[in-house]
């Protein structure tokens, strides 16, 4: 003999048409069968919001595993936990995902789907968190970091240095990272990212740029035996 509990119940009466009461009867029906094995959309949607939840946590228990270590990529994730801990005192650079294996990175991805959908600060979800936290970022010495100084708001020009590049294939969109001098030791990572007007906006004013310096022969700025770009 089963000894599961019996649901509460609840009565629910609506009035509807007469031509319409069979196919509702149907719809009940249906639905109640779905709730039964546990398969209605919404059951489904929660059991996936479970297991996502679940998968983020092994996420977030691996990356600090691997920042309390010694890999080559630690003292990273330690960055990227202690930012997720505090924003504020600990900024972390998104463009340091890329100093990342494929692995880390997605686990990192997991973590940030997690902190984003629940209140639970990432700390929170071990024992003794706070401590472990506080010991990995003085380990790694996170909080004796100097500050970054902000970017200004006026027109000043800054030198920098083209990195890489970020695109996505089929897309025209794409991320730009340059090293931007910011000060005589502050030299920071920065990605621009451009639409696709903008993107030709930026390649035709820079191709205007190259084949005017090359119309009265040889740029100021080039070498000796450089020829004429190709591309021009």
């Amino acid at each position: 003999m089963s000894n599961s509990p019996t649901p509460s119940t609840r009565s629910i009466a609506v009035t509807v048409p007469t031509h319409l009461a069979e196919a509702l009867q149907e719809t009940v029906d249906v639905f109640l069968a779905q709730a039964e094995g546990g398969t209605t959309p919404a059951q489904r949607a929660a059991e996936i919001r479970a297991q996502d939840r679940d998968a983020s946590l092994d996420s977030l228990a691996h990356l600090l595993e691997v920042a309390e270590g010694s890999s080559g990529q630690a003292r990273i994730v330690a960055q990227f936990l202690a930012g997720i801990y505090n924003g504020d005192d600990y900024p972390f650079s998104l463009t340091d995902f890329r100093r990342l294996d494929d692995g880390l990175l997605e686990h990192c991805l997991q973590v940030l789907r997690l902190n984003s959908r629940h209140a639970t600060e990432v700390h929170r979800y071990f024992p003794n968190g706070e401590t472990r936290w506080q010991a990995m970022i003085k380990r790694w010495g996170l909080a004796d970091e100097p500050a970054h100084t902000p970017l200004p708001d006026d027109d000043v020009v800054h030198s920098c240095q083209y990195d890489n590049k970020l695109d996505a294939p089929g897309y025209r969109d794409v991320t730009l990272f340059v090293k931007v001098a910011v000060g005589v030791d502050d030299v920071r990572s920065l990605g621009l990212a451009l639409s696709a007007a903008d993107s030709e906006r930026l390649a035709a004013d820079l191709i205007a740029v190259h084949r005017l310096a090359w119309t009265r022969g040889k740029p100021l700025d080039a070498d000796a035996k450089e020829p004429r770009p190709a591309w021009l």
